[in-house]
């Protein structure tokens, strides 16, 4: 504590890059400090990785027009509230954990025209605000440089409508990126809001996504194809308990958008061999041509004849002949139990 008060706060300390990482309570008048002390101009790497946090404000932090890199990782239940008002022209990568996002946070996101990154983890929509949500699906604003983005929220985005407008505002700012990760939650939203697909921007520029899949998110993921046509890596995970598809117009939506889709690669985790994951994957098979990998990662279930199921999976028609199946398994069993297809590789 001596050593980092002695040199972030000498008279001519110009602190361009601070990583600082601690499991332990970093008491509140220590961090005020350190913080006012770095955050000047020149200051162009900012990453805070506290395990326990004291109730510091971030008030200080609402502009730097040299800082490139924000990391700022409090713990996912810490609660804090992230600035109403920042500007960071200069921000290339901005990944947050664990913050309370205010209703205007999307529009000052817009003033990071140079954002590349951009990881929301464990966010949460301020509810004890009440300035009202501009729209960014009137000007279909969006960040125009953004590679590689990601929500992971636990909050479920119903009821309120500012909590609704929050999410799409987010959503359309992001709609530019090249790889995107929505959480459980997001997906939810996707699959339960009627009002939202016909609204939801075109992601022209996406080549990766991410979802985490129940079986009734499968129509958003269906909206999420028809909006991506130029997608070509989708990487899902399922989530426990996944039950079957019982609206069969829900299924021929899927069939239609993974028909016209120009998938190269799949990759599915968290895989349970299991009936109704199978009846998801047959259609996907089924409609995707262009398909050139697939890679299933499956979860061992001992209540489950795994032998059985996994010669089912290798049995699946596709409609893409060339593709290969690589099955990633780690059941200890020994391989040569199995009579496998050349188009089918288990590792």
């Amino acid at each position: 504590m001596n050593f980092l008060d002695k040199v972030l706060l000498h008279p001519q300390a110009r602190v361009k890059k601070l990583q600082l990482s601690s499991q332990e309570r970093l008491e509140t008048p220590t961090f005020s400090r350190w913080f006012q002390a770095v955050l000047k101009e020149g200051l162009e790497e900012l990453n805070l990785n506290f395990g326990i946090f004291c109730d510091a404000p971030l008030s200080s932090l609402t502009a730097c027009n040299t800082l490139v890199t924000l990391k700022l990782d409090f713990g996912a239940l810490s609660g804090h509230e992230f600035p109403i008002s920042f500007c960071f022209p200069n921000l290339k990568t901005m990944h947050l954990n664990g913050f309370l996002l205010a209703n205007n946070f999307p529009h000052q996101l817009l003033q990071c025209r140079n954002l590349e990154s951009l990881i929301l983890r464990y966010f949460m929509f301020n509810l004890m605000l009440h300035d009202p949500v501009l729209d960014c699906f009137e000007q279909k604003e969006a960040l125009p440089n953004l590679l590689n983005a990601q929500m992971d929220c636990s909050y479920v985005f119903r009821g309120k409508d500012s909590a609704r407008s929050f999410l799409k505002n987010l959503i359309n700012v992001m709609s530019t990126t090249k790889n995107l990760n929505l959480s459980l939650s997001i997906m939810e939203y996707l699959a339960l809001d009627r009002t939202f697909p016909d609204d939801m921007p075109k992601f022209n520029n996406l080549k990766h996504i991410k979802l985490y899949l129940q079986s009734f998110h499968v129509g958003a993921m269906s909206y999420i194809l028809q909006k991506a046509p130029n997608l070509e890596s989708l990487h899902i995970e399922f989530d426990r308990p996944y039950g079957s598809v019982h609206d069969t117009g829900m299924l021929e939506q899927l069939r239609f958008c993974c028909s016209t889709a120009n998938l190269k690669v799949i990759r599915m985790t968290n895989f349970i061999l299991e009936d109704p994951v199978l009846e998801l994957v047959q259609l996907i098979f089924e409609s995707v041509g262009s398909l050139e990998d697939i890679v299933i990662e499956l979860v061992d279930r001992p209540e489950i004849n795994n032998f059985l199921q996994l010669q089912k999976l290798s049995k699946l028609s596709r409609l893409s002949k060339d593709s290969v199946l690589h099955v990633k398994w780690d059941f200890g069993y020994p391989l040569r139990l199995l009579l496998l297809p050349s188009s089918m590789v288990v590792n």
